[in-house]
């Protein structure tokens, strides 16, 4: 038996944020065939699901902080520690960026996000009119179509009520500070930063990641590390690229996850996952 990992975003999902249909098709049919697959994503776990349906199997959810079976039945979780959370929170709202809070019900934004995201971009265009604004913003617009995104007032108020927080993310069309950020949270000791697209940078604990969560569902499993299979195309799959036993980057990825590949299967436009799956695996 195999345990095949599939990365969400940019690998089963295309452009449009929508999943592959022949994607869906192949993984349904190695299920059949004695295999398990896990989805393995910095998405939440409900957000996931909604997704891909129909499909019952384990989950591997933001970015690892949560480990589902295939029965939806939470096996582990890793939040941020909450003093560690409140203080992300705080640096934040004090740097005046948009930022998500993913806890296990929803993934809550102030309410002001948008606004700020607008703003930023007006900006950026303006300094560059080449850049196509249009374009710019449909990639934006795929964080306020989450499944269960909820806007609220007082992010603190949140934290304060003692609800585990998975992961933080900001999105900043602002590139200097997306990378004072990601230099703050990699200086602290609790915490430490991934990303899975431009403009973006996620926070997470600093025992959590990708490749620490399919370990512990190999484990879970009764599979060997060898007998792993990742398909991924971002920096955050870079950890279970580098423990899995069979790598595959999708014709999209980011040259790091190409060079940490086994092979390279087709681009998510192209049903890279199916390709993978049915011709690469010959499952």
């Amino acid at each position: 038996m195999k345990l095949i990992a599939v990365d969400l975003d940019g690998t089963l999902l295309t452009s449009d944020s929508r999943p592959s249909s022949q994607g869906l098709d192949a993984i349904s049919h190695a299920v059949s065939q004695g295999h398990t697959v896990t989805l393995c994503t910095g998405r939440a776990s409900f957000d996931a699901k909604h997704l891909t349906g129909d499909l019952s199997i384990p989950i591997i959810a933001s970015n690892g902080a949560e480990v589902f079976d295939r029965e939806g039945k939470l096996l582990r979780e890793t939040p941020i520690a909450p003093d560690a959370a409140a203080e992300a929170v705080r640096y934040l709202m004090k740097h005046n960026v948009y930022f998500e809070i993913f806890c296990p019900e929803a993934i809550y934004s102030p309410s002001d996000g948008e606004q700020k995201l607008l703003a930023e971009m007006d900006i950026l265009v303006s300094a560059n009119p080449s850049i196509d604004r249009d374009q710019l913003w449909e990639s934006a617009k795929i964080q306020f179509v989450q499944f269960g995104f909820q806007g609220i007032d007082h992010p603190l108020q949140l934290l304060e009520q003692g609800r585990p927080v998975y992961k933080l993310l900001v999105y900043t069309f602002h590139e200097e500070k997306l990378n004072e950020i990601t230099q703050h949270f990699n200086g602290q000791p609790q915490v430490h930063t991934t990303s899975s697209a431009n403009h973006i940078v996620e926070i997470i604990a600093k025992e959590t990641d990708k490749g620490s969560a399919l370990r512990f569902l190999a484990g879970e499993l009764g599979v060997e590390m060898s007998d792993t299979v990742v398909i991924g195309d971002s920096y955050n799959d870079v950890s279970m690229f580098k423990v899995a036993g069979t790598k595959i980057a999708m014709g999209n990825a980011v040259d790091e996850i190409k060079s940490l590949a086994t092979v390279t299967t087709r681009t998510n436009n192209d049903h890279g996952v199916a390709y993978a799956i049915r011709t690469l695996l010959e499952i």
